[in-house]
């Protein structure tokens, strides 16, 4: 789900754009609460090579319908996370520099953003949140909570989730699956786009405190009396394959070769 932006509510779009003046006229309050945006508990700088591949479908009428798919790719403290459907986008998560960078195929272009930067984003919400009593709607205050049957469940809004989930293969990867997750999910609020992350980094770390990863993910949208329903399936594989290996190495070219442009460039 963290894959597939969800419609928007208005009051989420209004307090997007209004951090945007509200919270940029106050750098030093953001800069204090930036801290917040630490890593999961328990993350770790392995570099075992793994990947994820996330299938995303909306049911409509009972019956599920594509409409997104990524493979995820984790090696050398970066993750690459490939949208493998038009416009076929690629995000390159960097922790060795803290950097992020928006790689745009179709435009030969990318866009680069500290992580600091996007950090201090939701650190600007979360202000803007706490100062117009916000944080329930945005899921800031929603916590977890598992079931007997071992699913993880999280409300907030007119959003509800729904996680079943596995046994990682190894602790250090869930804690860097988990990373990814509020990476992207931090990136999105930069980039001013998809459901508020809250909820998506809670989910994310609660899996990760279990060693967990997620293999179902459902995803309900109340809003104006209309409900949408979004399935993400996840399959993890251990290793790299030869063409997963050849992938990284032309993000490697791409980098160097595609023009370095503003983020709003490149959406």
């Amino acid at each position: 789900m963290d894959r597939k932006p969800a419609q928007s509510t208005s009051l989420w779009i209004s307090a997007v754009f209004a951090i945007m003046t509200v919270c940029l006229a106050n750098p030093q309050a953001t800069a204090v609460e930036a801290h917040l945006e630490s890593l999961p508990e328990g993350a770790t700088k392995s570099d075992d090579a793994f990947q994820v591949t996330i299938e995303i479908s909306e049911i409509v009428d009972g019956k599920p319908v594509p409409v997104d798919r990524h493979l995820i790719l984790f090696k050398d403290q970066r993750a690459y996370d490939f949208s493998l459907v038009q416009p076929m986008d690629i995000t390159v998560v960097d922790w060795a520099t803290s950097q992020m960078t928006v790689l745009s195929r179709q435009k030969n272009l990318q866009s680069s953003m500290p992580m600091k930067k996007v950090n201090e984003s939701v650190a600007q919400l979360r202000v803007y949140a706490k100062k117009n009593q916000l944080e329930d709607q945005l899921g800031i205050n929603a916590q977890p909570l598992r079931n007997d049957d071992q699913s993880t469940e999280l409300t907030f809004g007119d959003y509800h989730y729904n996680v079943k989930s596995v046994a990682a293969p190894s602790p250090s990867q869930a804690a860097r699956f988990a990373q990814f997750t509020n990476a992207v999910a931090r990136l999105n609020l930069a980039r001013h786009r998809g459901a508020p992350p809250f909820a998506r980094m809670s989910l994310g770390n609660e899996l990760a405190a279990h060693g967990q990863l997620p293999q179902t993910m459902h995803l309900t949208i109340e809003s104006d009396g209309n409900t949408r329903m979004l399935v993400s399936q996840y399959a993890i594989k251990e290793s790299l394959s030869p063409e997963a290996e050849d992938r990284i190495n032309k993000v490697s070219s791409m980098l160097m070769l595609y023009r370095d442009v503003p983020m709003s460039d490149v959406r």
